[in-house]
């Protein structure tokens, strides 16, 4: 059986290996896995494929018996939220996040607003294989509705947090895409004076590519710099992370990030539970400890930290790319309430962001990959325990080597031909000695294997 489905979705380069067919197939097979009735929220970001895809989904719906909500152009967050405000039995966001503009993708979520279970997308995935979805007559055909999700959003988000007491500038970069319909707009409700970058809509990315790394920000940096903001906020092509620079031009790791909320968000709960993957900085160890909370790892992947929260409960998600889970607001990563909360945060401590940043222990990290073709993976990562076998392992997805004084994870890529070796110790050069000894032994076991 073909698989489908990544760490999240569906996903491919647009009109090539995601096209209108496959897109058409997919609202095929979960109208049936529906049983071709109730309502299916979808919203999209702005890639140039994104309204063709929309389209071909919908005739697969409707075709299946199902009613469409159409919320229009969104971040994926409101999705999220537009599921169980219209009273939705699923949900399609069509966004490929944060990969290049040529690439989309389609994801499905259930009725409580969270990503598809795994064992949801495999039946999804049975279902295309088999030619198996179901049609219904013509007096059965679904209907479609457009509805306005971003306003009833916009307005819980304000009533989750507080209108800031200190007037703070921020540099909001959106990428050119859909957090530009909300983020601006929320930070100056909430009192701060915005400057826009790259906020006008346009699915060819021109002011940076959709994903938030340091080497994608430093036009925020300088900006953040030469304006005398407070901070500069960057999101991911659909909003659902969120990556900060400190007034000092420094970007900070989107680990830190979900640490600087969780502190703030988590404040006077008792024993609070953090929920975040085997890839996460173990500065989340530390906040938890501040917390007087524990800390819990799961598979790499949203799908994993909520499926985890449905049968363990938590009381914070999230990823070391910056998304964050509030599992008290959405069952899903949102970059905008993220931001919210920082300058909440921020406002509300009288210090600066780089001061907020020093109260956290530091760790340097190395990020490595090498290429490794898809069959060979369940033999390297065999070949790598036996490499290892001195050392404490974590197998809960590939294998995540502890030391003393620092963590090495190896593991597959769920979407490409790669593996992937990240390492993380209290310094430097201690964490790029993990990082070689990771692909040292990565490359061993690759070519020995090949």
């Amino acid at each position: 059986m073909p698989k489908l489905f990544g760490t999240f979705g569906v996903r491919g380069i647009s009109n090539l290996e995601l096209t209108p067919k496959l897109a058409l197939q997919l609202g095929s097979a979960l109208g049936t896995h529906l049983k071709n009735r109730g309502r299916v929220a979808i919203g999209y970001d702005n890639r140039t494929s994104s309204e063709m895809l929309e389209q071909a989904l919908t005739a697969g719906l409707v075709g299946g018996g199902c009613d469409v909500i159409s919320v229009g152009l969104v971040p994926t967050p409101v999705l999220s939220f537009a599921i169980k405000h219209f009273r939705c039995d699923a949900g399609v966001m069509i966004t490929a996040s944060h990969n290049p503009p040529d690439f989309n993708g389609i994801k499905f979520w259930d009725s409580s607003g969270a990503g598809f279970q795994r064992a949801e997308e495999r039946k999804i995935e049975r279902i295309i294989s088999k030619l198996a979805w179901r049609r219904v007559p013509w007096g059965r055909v679904g209907g479609t509705h457009q509805v306005d999700a971003l306003t009833p959003y916009m307005r819980a988000v304000l009533a989750t947090v507080s209108k800031i007491g200190r007037e703070l500038k921020v540099v909001v970069d959106c990428a050119n895409a859909a957090g530009s319909v909300a983020t601006p707009s929320l930070l100056t409700r909430i009192g701060c004076k915005v400057v826009s970058l790259n906020c006008q809509l346009d699915g060819a990315f021109p002011g940076r590519l959709a994903e938030p790394s340091p080497e994608n920000l430093k036009e925020l940096a300088q900006t953040v710099m030469a304006s005398g903001a407070n901070l500069g906020i960057a999101h991911d092509g659909d909003a659902d992370r969120t990556i900060i620079v400190s007034e000092t031009g420094e970007v900070l790791t989107g680990d830190r990030v979900f640490a600087l909320v969780a502190l703030h968000h988590l404040r006077g709960r008792k024993r609070p539970k953090i929920v975040t993957t085997v890839a996460t900085s173990s500065v989340l160890d530390d906040v938890a400890e501040k917390l007087g909370g524990e800390v819990v790892r799961t598979r790499v992947g949203e799908p994993e930290i909520i499926e985890y929260f449905r049968k363990g409960r938590g009381d914070i998600g999230g990823e070391e790319n910056g998304g964050v889970i509030f599992f008290d607001w959405l069952p899903c990563r949102d970059g905008i309430l993220t931001a919210a909360k920082l300058v909440e945060m921020l406002a509300g401590s009288g210090m600066k962001i780089s001061e907020l940043d020093a109260t956290l222990p530091r760790y340097y990290q190395s990020k490595q990959k090498v290429g490794c073709p898809d069959e060979l993976k369940p033999k390297v990562l065999k070949a790598l325990e036996k490499r290892f076998v001195g050392y404490r392992l974590d197998r809960t997805d590939g294998l995540r080597v502890v030391t003393d004084d620092g963590w090495l994870l190896l593991r597959p890529s769920g979407t490409e031909p790669i593996f992937r070796c990240f390492a993380e110790a209290r310094d430097a050069k201690r964490a790029e000695e993990l990082a070689k000894l990771g692909m040292r032994e990565l490359r061993a076991c690759i070519r020995k294997l090949s």
